[in-house]
């Protein structure tokens, strides 16, 4: 099977509040799970970035579905592109609520034109680096929260 990688930035609606992100974490991992799709999903700042991996097909109808979610708006596609193998495959979907701790802003910084979270203004290299960086200070035992 080829593997695929997508990554889209969007805009969570007025009022997003940190039980909506605690549902969508669950359903994404129960969905996800079950047919074979990885990734991470980051929210700050009113923004959401994600990336998801796995079979094209697959990943087309999570993404069609994620659309229609009506919790943000404004979605745009980064990158959509073959890879050789997971970068995120530790999760079903990892979700994490950006704050203000200073490794966080010093990853947040190296990749936006600012010291908020501006995933619009990134590229797809620039988006998978920040992700791939939150996913290692992570696995150093960093604080999300």
């Amino acid at each position: 099977m080829t593997l695929y990688r997508l990554i889209y930035v969007s805009q969570a609606i007025a009022g997003l509040e940190y039980p909506d992100l605690v549902d969508i974490a669950e359903k994404s991992e129960h969905n996800n799970k079950n047919v074979g799709i990885t990734g991470m999903l980051t929210f700050g700042d009113s923004m959401f970035l994600q990336v998801l991996e796995g079979s094209r097909r697959l990943i087309s109808q999570t993404y069609n579905r994620i659309l229609m979610d009506k919790r943000h708006n404004n979605a745009e596609l980064i990158d959509f592109s073959e890879i050789e193998h997971r970068d995120f495959g530790l999760w079903s979907m990892k979700v994490v609520q950006l704050g203000t701790q200073a490794e966080i802003c010093d990853i947040i910084l190296k990749y936006s034109s600012s010291e908020t979270f501006s995933p619009i203004s990134m590229t797809g290299k620039q988006s998978l680096s920040f992700l791939r960086e939150l996913t290692a200070l992570y696995q150093r035992g960093g604080n999300f929260n």
